[in-house]
C-alpha cells in the first residue's frame, strides 16, 4: 500500500510541476493577473497535497 501512495504522490507532484510551467509559459499572456494568481494558488495547493501524500507514504514505511 505504501508504494501506491508513493506513486500517487509522485504523479501528483509531476502534474503540479507541469501545470505550474504551463501557467508560467502558456497562460501568462492570456490571463489577467488576478486569474493567473488564482491559477498559481491552485497549483501551489496541488504541490502541498502531493507533498502530504509523499510524507504519508514515508510514514507508512516505518
Amino acid at each position: 500500500m505504501d508504494r501506491t501512495f508513493f506513486i500517487i504522490g509522485a504523479i501528483s507532484a509531476g502534474v503540479a510541476v507541469m501545470l505550474g510551467a504551463f501557467g508560467t509559459h502558456g497562460l501568462r499572456d492570456r490571463l489577467t493577473s488576478q486569474l493567473l494568481e488564482t491559477f498559481e494558488t491552485g497549483v501551489r495547493y496541488e504541490i502541498y497535497h502531493a507533498f502530504a501524500i509523499l510524507v504519508l507514504a514515508s510514514a507508512l514505511l516505518k
